[in-house]
């Protein structure tokens, strides 16, 4: 059985770091803290007790969380295992993350893909690079059809016979005829 948790917070500190393990594996590290609020029997909001999560990240996680995140950003990490551990009266978990994202709970995001290099190396998340055949499947991927079926023209006189006129093709819904 797998345990999956999704965790908000703050990063704090510093901005994400990164490390190396003794057989050579690098990763990213940071901390968030998380404060949850509830209401209380009178109906008032009141702040609870603020917890500590140390997020770990390995392979191409990692490098997308360096370049991404810095202090004070607010994320969203789901994690794929963690522990406790005390310090200074607090309880700090250690997590593994499998995906971080940007909160957009009090801000906005701007998203950016990065292309895919033909020939390049994949880092996996055990921290070796492995090239990219040319059978790979994304290597050779071709752009997915448009979502919807074109409509197609009536034969003459269609509407003549009581038939609705076609609908304009979707390309002017999207700005890309002017």
């Amino acid at each position: 059985m797998d345990l999956t948790c999704i965790i908000e917070g703050q990063i704090i500190k510093r901005d994400p770091e990164t490390f190396s393990t003794p057989k050579g594996n690098q990763g990213v590290r940071f901390e968030i803290r998380r404060q949850p609020r509830y209401r209380n029997a009178a109906g008032e909001w009141v702040d609870g007790k603020t917890e500590f999560y140390d997020i770990t990240c390995w392979g191409a996680l990692a490098d997308n969380v360096l370049a991404s995140f810095k202090r004070y950003d607010t994320v969203i990490v789901t994690a794929s295992a963690l522990y406790a551990q005390e310090s200074g009266g607090y309880a700090h978990l250690k997590v593994t993350a499998s995906g971080v994202a940007a909160s957009l709970r009090f801000g906005n995001v701007t998203p950016e893909r990065k292309e895919r290099i033909a020939n390049a190396a994949v880092r996996t998340p055990d921290g070796e690079d492995l090239p990219v055949h040319p059978d790979d499947a994304w290597a050779t991927a071709i752009p997915a059809p448009p979502p919807w079926p074109q409509p197609d023209p009536l034969p003459r006189g269609a509407a003549a016979r009581g038939r609705p006129a076609p609908l304009p093709p979707p390309s002017r819904l999207h700005g890309d005829v002017p």
